[in-house]
């Protein structure tokens, strides 16, 4: 969150930046003033923070200043503040020192009453916002690591989203107090009203003709491990209905509720692995691939390269998507500085097959344009039935939405061409090929293609059923969209406009057999929840259990069944949970141990997931996580503490001292009683101690 806030506060003063005495004229001190006494008042701002800087930017009519205070002594951090000339705070950070500890603590404030805060915020920083806003409440589990509650609030006019534009904001769980706050908001943007607009029916039925699903086969990966998976979803998720006049919309909404981009290994640039000399001599040796000399041959052959173009890179690497396949990348240059002109190439080092290629250098602007879109496509075409002829007959030319208005003078045209195999397309694989507009060749080459075996399309659900699943369980809305947002124009008009679009709140990702949503991963989706055990009341660690549960430490099911004996599968869980929140622990928790055995907190020969823990067992565990274990071995520097240290097996007195300095276990009577086997309530008690122990 901080990173995000200061990262976007510089980049709007990269590009909009002005001197401030350009505005001296302008009366801008005066409009300075005002937003720094405002400031002072709303963000009770003392002299404390005796360090002032400052910057101004106008862009499109609009004025901001960005404030900044600090305290020469560098003990209290900085508070950084950007406000419209109206006065509108758009922006607020209060940062704590760098070197400031950060340990986990328990809330103070819930997530109920931070919202309270969050809102009474918004309210006092920009009141002519807080009436066109609304909540999108994220269902999952609280991040430990973070001391806070995020809030994410979206622009509404006319009751309708208008997801580009939308308010962050941060809440210390502890104090309260706000600590980052951030509006994205268009200030002279209008909105078309929603008279006339086509219903939501007849929206569902012009997606599923204009749009529609496809049978795509999908690639995930995990730990380089490729899965390939059937699924119903929409080629181009980016794409809507126009709510007036039922056009096809590119949508340009970038809402990250669920992101459809983010695809968690499931797309993207595919990994590499780059190799020393003496592995690339090894492969070479063994495998039987070409020469780095006869690689380069060929690619001076494709690409027409004539003596003056140098060789300037070369690298051997092994592509994973496909098994046993390495290419040869070579980079060639002509000229130097900005007069310098480049190619790029990579060959298939077995098959001697072009993959992929770019030539770029200094534009010829003065000479004139010689071919259209459909005259580049037809030289497109011509190029991969020369160069790829066995797959030019297995892709087919992907429909373009790409903008509102095609440019003026278009020097070049790029097309995609994706794989298909019976009734189903290959996401990711395919071919996308670039025309010079003015020479009528090749600037641009990429083949993507997998050798792997793809699953039956045999009793694969109809599309219809598929729709029914799409409307239904994932669903469309109306929303704003700004056309002109991200496209760098400006007009005297801003208008946003109506569309029907997907919800995404959901994956697109439908299994084509079975017809449950699927993630990127290929995996059934499911909603973030916080559990909530219906048999906790009488529990003497109820609190604690509910708090872990809020941040996603929690064993599976409705009932926690505090007084059942831990078993020590589970107390490990709960452990993995705490020390690593986001690691993904499968259902057979077959993945937990090794996780375990290969941080340290358990030893091969002390697995035994149905065994019951004892205290000093679990104490054991949790001195490993927090890696004061070498000094728990130094056993002859602690003294006895417990009336019944006797009791203690001599290895662990040193863990079982640190874990009582740091209040994670109490003694009762004097007594620790190391032996007892713990309840499921005891087994939350000292996880929750571990992780909120005040160290």
């Amino acid at each position: 969150m901080k990173r995000k806030i200061s990262f976007l506060l510089t980049f709007i003063m990269v590009l909009t930046f002005i001197p401030f005495n350009s505005f001296a004229q302008q009366d801008y001190d005066k409009q300075l003033k005002e937003a720094i006494m405002k400031s002072k008042e709303l963000f009770n701002i003392g002299s404390e923070y005796d360090k002032f800087e400052h910057s101004v930017s106008s862009r499109d009519g609009s004025t901001v200043f960005y404030l900044n205070w600090s305290d020469s002594k560098e003990k209290l951090g900085s508070v950084d503040i950007s406000m419209a000339v109206d006065g509108t705070v758009l922006s607020y950070g209060k940062w704590k020192p760098i070197y400031v500890e950060h340990r986990p603590k328990p809330p103070k404030i819930s997530k109920e009453e931070g919202l309270k805060i969050a809102k009474d915020f918004i309210k006092k920083a920009a009141p002519k916002f807080i009436d066109n806003i609304k909540q999108i409440e994220v269902s999952e589990p609280l991040n430990v690591n973070l001391d806070g509650y995020n809030y994410y609030f979206v622009r509404t006019e006319n009751d309708i989203p208008y997801y580009n534009n939308n308010i962050d904001i941060y809440v210390d769980n502890t104090t309260g107090e706000v600590r980052n706050y951030y509006a994205n908001w268009d200030m002279d943007l209008k909105f078309v009203d929603s008279k006339d607009i086509i219903s939501l029916e007849k929206a569902q039925g012009l997606y599923k003709e204009k749009i529609g699903l496809d049978l795509i086969y999908k690639t995930s990966y995990r730990d380089r491990s490729p899965k390939i998976f059937l699924a119903y979803s929409p080629l181009s998720t980016n794409l809507g209905i126009n709510a007036k006049d039922g056009e096809v919309t590119p949508l340009n909404d970038y809402f990250p509720i669920y992101e459809k981009n983010a695809d968690m290994g499931a797309g993207g640039a595919v990994p590499t692995e780059e190799l020393s000399p003496d592995e690339k001599e090894a492969v070479e040796n063994v495998a039987g691939l070409i020469s780095q000399k006869e690689a380069e041959k060929i690619g001076r052959e494709i690409l027409e390269l004539d003596s003056e173009y140098k060789l300037n890179y070369v690298s051997l690497y092994k592509n994973w998507r496909s098994d046993d396949s390495y290419n040869w990348q070579l980079e060639f240059i002509k000229g130097s500085d900005s007069k310098a002109y480049y190619a790029n190439i990579s060959i298939d080092a077995k098959t001697k097959e072009l993959v992929s290629f770019y030539k770029f250098g200094q534009e010829e602007s003065d000479k004139k344009i010689q071919y259209n879109e459909e005259q580049s496509l037809e030289i497109a075409k011509e190029y991969i039935k020369k160069t790829a002829p066995d797959k030019f007959k297995l892709v087919e030319l992907r429909k373009s939405h790409e903008g509102f208005r095609p440019l003026e003078e278009q020097r070049s045209y790029s097309f995609e061409f994706i794989r298909k195999i019976d009734n189903a397309y290959v996401d990711q694989d395919g071919i996308s090929i670039t025309v010079d507009a003015v020479s009528g060749k090749i600037i641009e080459y990429r083949i993507t293609w997998s050798n792997r075996e793809f699953p039956s399309q045999d009793k694969v659900m109809s599309a219809d059923k598929a729709y029914d699943i799409l409307f239904n369980d994932i669903g469309m809305e109306l929303k704003y969209i700004n056309p002109d947002r991200y496209e760098g124009i400006v007009k005297n008009k801003k208008e946003a406009f109506l569309v029907y679009g997907l919800k995404t709140e959901k994956p697109s990702i439908i299994d084509a057999k079975t017809g449950t949503l699927l993630n990127y991963m290929g995996e059934p989706y499911k909603i973030p929840k916080v559990v909530s055990y219906k048999d906790i009341d009488n529990s003497y660690a109820k609190d604690k259990i509910n708090i872990l549960a809020q941040y996603g430490i929690a064993l599976p099911g409705d009932e926690f069944k505090p007084k059942e004996k831990i078993k020590q599968g589970d107390f490990l869980y709960l452990l993995a949970k705490a020390n690593s929140p986001y690691f993904e622990i499968d259902e057979s928790r077959e993945n937990l141990y090794s996780y375990l055995i290969n941080i340290g907190i358990i030893k091969e020969d002390e697995k035994a997931p149905e065994r019951t823990v004892t205290k000093e067992e679990g104490i054991k565990y949790i001195i490993r996580a927090l890696k004061y274990d070498k000094i728990a071995d130094l056993t002859e520097i602690y003294k006895d503490l417990f009336k019944d240290t006797e009791d203690i097996k001599p290895e662990l007195k040193g863990y079982i001292s640190i874990a009582y300095g740091l209040k994670i276990v109490e003694g009762y009577n004097g007594n620790l009683n190391p032996k007892a086997e713990l309840n499921r309530e005891d087994g939350a008690n000292l996880i929750y101690n571990y992780l909120f122990s005040g160290m």
